[in-house]
């Protein structure tokens, strides 16, 4: 071991480059072909187009016993004389050159080589999982779980504090009766901290696997492929999230009256704690394409209408079209003077609020009567929805820093108050805004091209989300916004073909709807329809429709 822990190459008779077979200042490896370097084949091989997604690090003991090839021959079982030198896939069997001869004519070979650096590959991506996929989320879950713990002993402290101080005021035939209900206080603690046990469980069984595939790759190719860890997914505990514990002592004048027979209760509601939301989602996603089709007009915004249905709107059209889940056109409405639609929020009486190129707002009748509500001049108004109480909120934008949310009464007639999504330090963060959405008594709004600021009812912000928690190859780049059964956002990527998986409280569940998913690119216009299905589109015309959950 050298001074600051690290492991040190073992001596070694002779080491020799990978690229140019010189053994001088062999300092480097490259974990993609995978072979060792000097320092100048290491400069070169950074440098050449061909290789630059190559990870090259320090030649390490740890590096080659990780990435290295393992042993270049072991002996047949059945020839023991003979070297294996091939697979057979049909037989999935290691086979030497007797072997093939024998037993495996016009059967399907692949050298030892190649399943060994098949299955190296599939085990070193399943390796570093464990750190980056499976331990993160465990810590979290641990976090999450520590903040239960401390905030049910707070409570359970002072629920005992106030039995305490009952029980004082009364004589000791009634002490049993306290030490009962203390006791039962105090289980409640005790199943609260019971949920580490889990945690600590999985943390165990990580570092074991991390070991134990250690081992295989020291043992060589056999012990690679006939390896099958265990699925990732039952690697995370099973937790439970708890609801908020309403736990308090009050005693009545009519359990006074009655305390010679009985202490009395003490009345807690029921305690149930939902299922950690945010970890069942996660361990249910599952993509499914149901259905694509085209669309007449560009895909710029979406937004759900009865069942298994959509309205499709384009920045460039003035005709909103109404298609089913099948791609069939069920009604149109042109609304007469824009030049095109930008969004649209329907309300309870089933009347249309349209945001228009021209700066309008327009209401389109049940009978599509249009008529205009809102002048928004100079502003450009852009994302629109309607609150619970029937209040029309709209994103006023391009005219620099007097961008805002304006929020109007249910008519249009009177603006009611000015959103801008003020910090801690009282600079207002919603600065482009293009869509907007109201999630409880929050309103989400997306910063075009930037991110998307939640604020509450008295204009604070609560959080922000830039994207950056999904390590995005591409910046950022949100367009819609909608809002799913569980209080969860759904954000269209446009610059990475995705749709963000958000949590109320600002964190991403999950990067899903990608493109190798559903096939789309340029992800823009997005809803959720009553089967919780997502309707996804893009300028191109194109609209999938998926299901996200199991």
């Amino acid at each position: 071991m050298t001074d600051n822990g690290a492991s040190s190459i073992p001596p070694q008779t002779f080491v020799e480059c990978g690229i140019c077979k010189g053994n001088a200042n062999i300092s480097w490896f490259c974990k993609n072909c995978p072979t060792s370097l000097c320092d100048a084949c290491a400069t070169t091989h950074r440098a050449t187009k061909q290789y630059k997604s190559h990870t090259i690090v320090e030649r390490t003991y740890t590096v080659l016993r990780l990435f290295g090839p393992a042993k270049i021959a072991e002996q047949c079982e059945v020839h023991p004389e003979k070297d294996i030198s091939s697979y057979c896939n049909k037989c999935d069997a290691p086979c030497c050159i007797s072997c093939l001869v024998q037993d495996h004519q016009r059967h399907e070979i692949s050298t030892i080589e190649d399943k060994y650096l098949d299955a190296e590959k599939t085990l070193n991506v399943y390796y570093k999982q464990l750190d980056t996929d499976v331990r993160p989320k465990v810590d979290e879950m641990e976090d999450q779980t520590k903040e239960d713990v401390k905030e049910v002993n707070f409570k359970v402290e002072k629920v005992i504090n106030d039995i305490n101080e009952f029980r004082k005021d009364f004589i000791q035939n009634f002490n049993r009766s306290c030490d009962d209900l203390i006791t039962e206080v105090n289980q409640i603690s005790k199943k609260t901290t019971e949920a580490f046990r889990g945690i600590e469980e999985s943390k165990k069984m990580i570092e074991s696997l991390k070991k134990e595939i250690e081992e295989k790759i020291e043992r060589g190719k056999l012990d690679i492929i006939k390896y099958q860890p265990p699925k990732l997914e039952s690697l995370f505990p099973t937790l439970k999230r708890r609801k908020k514990v309403d736990m308090s002592f009050e005693p009545s004048m009519k359990m006074l009256e009655v305390m010679k027979e009985s202490v009395g209760e003490i009345k807690f509601k029921e305690i149930e704690r939902e299922v950690m939301l945010r970890s069942t989602i996660l361990r249910s996603i599952h993509v499914q394409k149901l259905h694509s089709f085209d669309s007449k007009i560009g895909v710029t915004s979406m937004t759900t209408a009865g069942n298994n249905m959509a309205w499709v709107m384009d920045y460039d059209t003035p005709t909103m079209y109404l298609y089913n889940d099948k791609g069939k056109v069920v009604r149109s409405v042109a609304v007469k003077g824009s030049e095109g639609i930008n969004d649209l929020a329907i309300t309870q009486s089933g009347e249309m609020i349209v945001t228009c190129e021209d700066k309008k707002v327009r209401c389109v009748s049940v009978n599509s009567k249009v008529s205009t509500m809102i002048d928004t001049a100079p502003f450009g108004c852009f994302g629109v929805c309607v609150t619970d109480k029937q209040e029309i909120v709209v994103c006023m934008h391009c005219q620099g820093d007097k961008n805002h949310v304006a929020v109007y009464s249910s008519d249009g007639r009177s603006k009611l108050r000015e959103i801008r999504g003020r910090d801690g330090q009282g600079e207002h963060l919603i600065t482009h805004p293009y869509r907007v959405v109201q999630n409880g008594q929050d309103l989400c709004v997306v910063n075009s091209g930037r991110n998307v600021v939640c604020v509450d009812e008295g204009d604070n912000v609560r959080w922000v989300y830039d994207g950056k928690q999904a390590e995005l190859e591409e910046t950022f780049n949100p367009r819609g916004i909608c809002v799913d059964k569980y209080n969860n956002l759904f954000v269209t990527d446009g610059n990475n073909h995705s749709v963000h998986y958000i949590d109320r409280e600002g964190g991403l569940i999950q990067v899903i709807l990608t493109q190798e998913q559903i096939a789309l690119r340029y992800h823009w216009g997005i809803c959720v329809d009553v089967n919780g299905h997502v309707w996804v589109g893009n300028s191109l015309k194109n609209v999938v429709i998926a299901k996200y959950l199991k």
